[in-house]
């Protein structure tokens, strides 16, 4: 036992004659430096003694560094090159306690280590969007298709292929993506999306143009109410598929509400004429007349269902909430478009 415990008990003792012999020299450059300091200070030298103060203050800090790193802890000592350069700044630009101030640290660091709780925690870089595997979702195929087109950073024969494939899908859904694209920096997206919208805005003024022909050659009051009736739909049908912006909106809500003031003016119990009427005016965030116009619908037989989201729009815009919580929820399990649903779901609880 003896030989193992002595080998022990020599480098233990070998360590405390290392500390005590770097502890009298930090003592000794001390003592030389202050002395060298006051005799440049009392003017025992016949020259400036600024320079003489720093070169001592630097060479002495540069010996105790050597000696103060002897002290310290072996895991203090790594890396050695930046272990030496911040002692011999401390020591030398705060001499006799910069030093001490680095084996206080130490030995404060001994005593009350820190928590290893912050360990558990790092840094970790922003997600990114996965476009590869976009292909893999199973649900909500037309929003999966527009999430790749408006993603830029997606393959661009990937972008095209998405916006051919939602081609088939109601204007009305993608009009607006549609629009957004025409800025897009794909010219061919750009191109399949301008020619997308033109062709969807020239289907429906073409007919308007065919049926407004017919009009000036209709003779009776049933031909006129008819074309006037579906010209208000036609018209209607621009605003709906969101085909129209700006003055040639507002243009062309005039000539739907024209075209159905027309036709009531022959036959006044047109009951889905006066859903249009009322609808146009709540395009034009006209609440009080949309309300009566939908009013005297319901009156004629329009059915409810399809009124109460319309009467809740009209209250919202009075802002009459109470009276929008009410009518959806009057809904009941009527409320199975999707997009009604959350809505009605919303202002139901």
């Amino acid at each position: 036992m003896s030989e193992t415990v002595r080998p022990h008990s020599i480098g233990r003792a070998s360590r405390v004659l290392r500390a005590f012999a770097a502890f009298a020299g930090i003592v000794l450059v001390v003592l030389v430096q202050c002395a060298l300091v006051w005799r440049v200070a009392n003017g025992q030298v016949a020259f400036d003694p600024l320079l003489p103060v720093v070169a001592i203050n630097l060479i002495g800090g540069a010996l105790q560094a050597l000696l103060f790193r002897a002290l310290l802890p072996q895991h203090y000592r790594e890396p050695r090159g930046w272990s030496l350069l911040l002692l011999w700044l401390g020591c030398a630009f705060v001499p006799l306690f910069g030093g001490l101030v680095v084996l206080v640290s130490c030995a404060w660091a001994a005593c009350y280590p820190r928590s290893h709780s912050g360990e558990e925690l790092d840094d970790v870089p922003a997600p990114e969007f996965v476009t590869h595997l976009m292909s893999r979702v199973s649900h909500g195929g037309g929003a999966r298709l527009q999430a790749r087109i408006v993603n830029t950073q997606v393959n661009a024969s990937d972008r095209l292929s998405a916006l051919v494939a939602i081609q088939s899908m109601p204007t009305r859904t993608t009009g607006t993506l549609l629009r957004e694209l025409l800025a897009d920096p794909v010219e061919d997206v750009r191109l399949i999306a301008y020619g997308t919208l033109d062709q969807a805005e020239n289907e429906v003024t073409q007919r308007i143009f065919q049926t407004g022909q017919s009009l000036e050659m209709a003779s009776t009051d049933d031909q006129r109410h008819a074309i006037n009736r579906q010209l208000a739909e036609l018209y209607f049908e621009l605003i709906y598929q969101n085909l129209v912006q700006g003055a040639v909106y507002r243009h062309t809500l005039e000539q739907a509400d024209r075209h159905a003031r027309a036709a009531l003016e022959i036959d006044d119990g047109d009951a889905a004429l006066w859903m249009i009427r009322g609808r146009l005016a709540l395009a034009n965030g006209a609440a009080d007349e949309a309300a009566d116009y939908m009013a005297r619908a319901q009156a004629l037989g329009f059915p409810r269902e399809r009124l109460v989201p319309w009467l809740a729009e009209v209250e919202f815009l009075r802002g009459n909430f109470v009276r929008v919580s009410e009518l959806l929820a009057s809904l009941g399990n009527a409320a199975t478009l999707p997009m009604l649903k959350p809505v009605a779901r919303y202002w139901s609880t």
